[in-house]
């Protein structure tokens, strides 16, 4: 009873397993933005940002540093003196040894010290600070970029499905016309030829279908790949070619409205300009004056007998003191000052590379709809197209199998129709894409 309830568990986890790989695009997407791997550096680099503010904080904090130290001298030094130099009546000629120094000698201490005004440090808090902004910006622009990429992705799957239905179609419908022609030659009323050439017809798409499979599995590893999936994992899509198409047509207005400031690249460019002012400011900081203050305290243990180290006899004070340390910059040369004239030429280059920029993304936008209203056209006519070739497609079959059409005419009529379906897979691919060209730049994503 228990194998057979271990049975049934695993196979409910593996069916449960492969449901979890039919994935929308919307699923898709979110699979990505949680597991892609410039997002998960981007997130990273936002962390990286906000010790980095950390760490230039501290600086500001009141630094207390202790340091200690023990000596034991195994051997004092000991220095030959005249005798006379302690004793005016000692016999001439006598020496005497002395020790300098005692065998313990022990150390210790602290200092505290805080930087009480650096304008540059100030600035450099401010500027960490942007640079966290900076940093979260960066992740919205990874997170837009894998949406664009896996969206983009997905979607050049289903192109790729779509065009291997329409050509197994096509092989299994020439499959079909070959055994009704070998009949009909069987029976002598057409030639050889007529097979041969639905035959080589046959072939030629048959080489065209193996290839298309070879490119739709490299476009699903590079799909998986944009994702964080594995790329050795299989993973099904749940959205369909014409479900895609159809939701491309909708939702876009005759007239879409761009706002350049709610644009990614511009919000980048407004962040590194303020950087470049607070670098600025920075520059024109080290003109001021740094102050500092300190406190220290010391004291020393030293004796010839060890276990009175820590009698109070021993204990020598090494000075307690306080201060303050006040720079102020008087002349520097012209370097200073020429460092910051760069960084107001500098903002001034980024002004102008803005206001460039938010030209460049009228102009981008305007084409990007344009592209997108001459592929929905594009799309409309194709499959017009479709729908003519299949209707001259039949009428050639039903001529053929009546005797009153030749192979050439059934073959020029299965031509056109893969041509035209070929066409219009193609119509839709454009229309795919120029629709998530648009969104990106309407920031729909």
């Amino acid at each position: 009873m228990m194998h057979r309830i271990l049975i049934a568990c695993f196979l409910a986890l593996s069916l449960s397993s492969e449901a979890q790989t039919a994935m929308s695009l919307a699923q898709a997407i979110d699979y990505a933005l949680k597991n892609g791997y410039s997002v998960q550096n981007a997130a990273s680099d936002i962390e990286i940002a906000r010790k980095k503010v950390t760490e230039l904080r501290g600086i500001g904090i009141p630094q207390l540093n202790a340091d200690g130290g023990y000596q034991n001298f195994i051997e004092v030094p000991v220095s030959v003196i005249s005798a006379d130099a302690f004793n005016p009546q000692a016999p001439p000629g006598t020496y005497l040894r002395i020790p300098f120094g005692v065998k313990h000698n022990m150390s210790y201490g602290y200092t505290a010290s805080w930087l009480a005004f650096n304008g540059e440090y100030l600035v450099g808090l401010q500027a960490s600070k942007a640079y966290v902004e900076l940093s979260k910006t960066n992740l919205r622009k990874s997170e837009i970029e894998v949406k664009e990429s896996v969206t983009r992705a997905y979607q050049t799957v289903l192109v790729l499905y779509e065009n291997k239905r329409i050509l197994t179609e096509s092989i299994a419908s020439i499959e079909n016309s070959i055994v009704q022609t070998e009949a009909i030659y069987k029976e002598g009323f057409i030639e050889e030829l007529d097979v041969d050439r639905l035959k080589l017809l046959k072939q030629t798409l048959s080489i065209t279908l193996t290839t298309l499979e070879e490119q739709t599995g490299l476009a699903e590893k590079l799909l998986k790949f944009n994702m964080g999936y594995d790329v050795n994992t299989e993973i099904q899509l749940s959205d369909t070619f014409s479900s895609s198409v159809e939701a491309a047509q909708n939702g876009v207005d005759n007239r879409p409205t761009f706002d350049f400031k709610a644009n990614i690249d511009n919000m980048l460019l407004d962040q590194a300009l303020n950087l470049q002012r607070l670098e600025m400011k920075r520059q024109q900081s080290l003109f001021l004056p740094t102050l500092s203050t300190f406190y220290s305290w010391k004291e020393s243990r030293i004796t010839n007998d060890g276990d009175k180290l820590f009698d109070p006899m021993f204990r020598v004070p090494g000075g307690t003191l306080w201060g303050v340390n006040l720079g102020v910059p008087i002349f520097k040369g012209l370097s200073q000052r020429s460092r910051v004239q760069q960084a107001r030429l500098n903002i001034q280059k980024l002004e102008t590379s803005q206001k460039q920029a938010q030209q460049g993304l009228e102009l981008q936008a305007a084409q990007s709809y344009t592209a997108f209203a001459t592929a929905l056209k594009n799309y409309n006519q194709s499959r017009e197209s479709v729908a003519l070739a299949s209707r001259i497609h039949e009428r050639a079959e039903i001529k053929f199998k009546e005797g009153v059409g030749s192979s050439i005419e059934l073959i020029q009529a299965e031509n056109d129709l893969l041509n035209a379906q070929s066409s219009f897979v193609e119509a839709a691919r454009q229309l795919l894409d120029s629709r998530v060209s648009l969104d990106k730049n309407l920031n729909k994503f």
